[in-house]
């Protein structure tokens, strides 16, 4: 296992409850999400993320 990716590891817990606290910040009347939710979200911003990033890469091929 690579460094950076068990250090992502060993940090999930701190970095989850650092996203629920900024999230409690910024909506102090909605309930605060679960760590599944943070988790779903993330998962789903990076997806998001990914598939924009392949569009472009389509878009613009390397020329030889």
């Amino acid at each position: 296992m690579s460094p950076l990716v068990l250090l992502a590891l060993q940090q999930a817990p701190a970095i989850i409850a650092l996203f629920k606290a900024a999230f409690r910040h910024a909506h102090p009347d909605d309930p605060v999400p679960t760590d599944a939710e943070v988790i779903a979200a993330y998962e789903s911003a990076f997806a998001s993320s990914l598939a924009k990033d392949e569009a472009w890469l389509a878009a613009h091929p390397k020329t030889p």
